[in-house]
């Protein structure tokens, strides 16, 4: 399969000339890797000679298999303690690089990683973390593994920072200075990323000694087999607001859907910025047999996991997603993205962008313009990304993904269900209801008709991992009721409402705090299996 010169190189090599360990090597070319990328070529020989490196290239050239490669060939498997440590910015990230590593890995004997994430288990994790020589994790559950003491970090040896513009941010900063701070002295640091600012570089210089710089792009880096289109959505005037995001909403939803028939794909990537929204196209999508899936961080890491293993085993074709997942996640299969809403910045467009012509295959882009995302449209032209309309007949390139034979029957497969349906177009009921209903809800809620992003789904988009709350939110009171303090600083138990009275007024106890007297009802007496008697009613608080 032809790739493009983003992921190939003119020089003669292959991997037996950079790493030395001939296991490492048999598992790299079984997963697909014959030949380095420009970024491996120049990336692994300097990491393997345990300087500190800040690497950068863009999307889907190739940049987890280097820092995969420095660390399986740092790694001593006789050691059964922590010696890499690598952190991602997400959860999905994290189980995408724990993959990339046992795939590549098989073959050496005794090596062990295991991704360290929020949503599940600490009890588990406590019985996986001294076993493994790679820990990959977000940063987060590494700082509750280590301040339980956990994890042991006293032989961690290499720290690799995953989309480090991400991780450098001001959610993250604090967490990974923590992180850092708990590992040995002596170590080698490796940070990639698509883009590195001058800010996020005088960041990295804090963390690491002297580093090498490899850059393959000196700018915000483009994407140069994909390609990107636009189609425009008018809905007319409408005055109402609320009502007119509403109808541009279903125009969009109907326009990928007509996109997703128009245009041949294997896998698909839809981008919204509306969680509510992300649920109804995905449903919507999948009656019309489109087999669909939604993630977002709204969802369980249970289920993130499953959605994210169904793409991955081509169970689904569409995956619609917010920009949880808009950076580092690696399905080859994609070769549509569809953008429902602009994100706020180019960076996080040109990371939606890559989830498809990875490695050097073809793939297309697809914008759908509102009246609120021309503004946007215009400043990605003005910055050099090429945009153009969409036209009636789409091809791909000469680099065009080659399917495998089973992956070939699966599509067909796919592709018969969706003609089943092909006749049956189910409504919009949520969206319909709320179009029918919507004057009513502007004229009792003018305040919201006129900001009408600020909805209830504004809760759900928030970032996957935060920097740790402080103990004080442990010691506030349950809702609706008044907090006795402890000097415990825990949570007293929990009082039914009616057996408390009001507390007192602030200046009524100026020295010290007395509790409002606790008033008991008339229950009859209880038998205490502890000491044999009855207990009398007014000694049951």
């Amino acid at each position: 399969m032809k790739r493009s010169r983003d992921v190939e190189i003119d020089e003669n090599v292959d991997f037996e000339a950079l790493v030395q360990s001939k296991q490492l090597v048999r598992g790299l070319a079984e997963a697909g890797y014959e030949r380095p990328s420009p970024i491996q070529l120049q990336a692994i020989p300097l990491g393997r000679l345990g300087i500190d490196l800040i690497a950068q290239a863009k999307s889907g050239t190739g940049k987890t298999v280097v820092f995969s490669v420095i660390a399986l060939e740092s790694i001593r498997t006789d050691v059964n303690k922590p010696q890499v440590l690598v952190i991602a910015p997400t959860r999905e990230i994290a189980i995408q690089i724990r993959d990339v590593l046992r795939n590549i890995g098989r073959h050496i004997q005794g090596f062990q990683c295991e991704a360290f994430i929020g949503g599940l288990s600490v009890r588990a994790d406590a019985k996986k973390a001294p076993k493994c020589q790679v820990v990959i994790g977000t940063p987060g559950r590494l700082i509750q593994l280590m301040t339980e003491k956990i994890l042991d970090t006293s032989e961690i040896r290499l720290l690799v920072l995953d989309e480090a513009d991400r991780l450098m941010s001001e959610v993250f900063t604090k967490q990974i200075q923590y992180v850092y701070r708990r590992l040995p002295k002596r170590k080698q640091c490796i940070a990639f990323s698509a883009t590195f600012s001058e800010d996020l570089l005088k960041l990295l210089d804090t963390l690491m000694d002297k580093p090498q710089t490899v850059r393959l792009t000196t700018k915000v880096p483009e994407l140069e087999e994909v390609q990107q289109y636009y189609k425009s959505i008018d809905v007319g005037e409408i005055e109402n607001p609320f009502k007119r995001k509403l109808a541009e909403y279903k125009a969009k939803f109907e326009a990928a859907a007509e996109i997703l028939g128009k245009i041949p794909f294997h896998q698909c990537m839809i981008f919204i910025n509306s969680v509510p929204r992300a649920m109804e196209l995905s449903k919507w999508l999948t009656e019309m047999g489109w087999m669909s899936g939604y993630i977002s961080g709204g969802l369980s890491q249970e289920q993130r996991l499953d959605v994210m293993e169904q793409m991955r085993d081509f169970k689904l074709r569409v995956l619609v997603c917010s920009d949880l997942i808009a950076r580092g996640i690696d399905i080859d299969r994609v070769n549509l993205v569809i953008n429902i809403e602009y994100p706020r910045d180019k960076e996080t467009y040109m990371h939606r962008v890559g989830r498809t012509g990875r490695f050097g295959t073809s793939g297309i882009a697809v914008n759908l313009i509102g009246s609120e995302d021309k503004q946007f449209m215009e400043s990605l032209k003005n910055e050099g990304v090429h945009i153009m309309p969409l036209p009636e007949n789409v091809s791909y390139s000469e680099f065009r993904k080659i399917l495998s034979d089973n992956e070939e029957e699966m599509l067909k497969r796919h592709c018969a269900k969706r003609q089943e349906q092909n006749d049956k177009q189910p409504r919009f009921t949520r969206l319909d209801k709320k179009l029918r209903t919507a004057d009513d809800r502007v004229h009792a809620s003018p305040e919201k008709a006129a900001n009408p992003s600020k909805s209830t789904s504004a809760r759900y988009n928030q970032q996957d991992e935060k920097v740790p709350h402080s103990t004080q939110s442990y010691n506030q009171p349950y809702p609706g009721q008044w907090h006795i303090p402890h000097p415990t600083h825990m949570p007293m138990p929990r009082f039914p409402q009616a057996l408390i009275q009001p507390p007192p007024s602030p200046h009524q106890y100026s020295h010290q705090f007395v509790p409002p007297p606790i008033v008991a009802p008339s229950f009859p007496p209880t038998y205490s299996r502890n000491h044999n008697h009855f207990i009398p009613p007014d000694l049951f608080f």
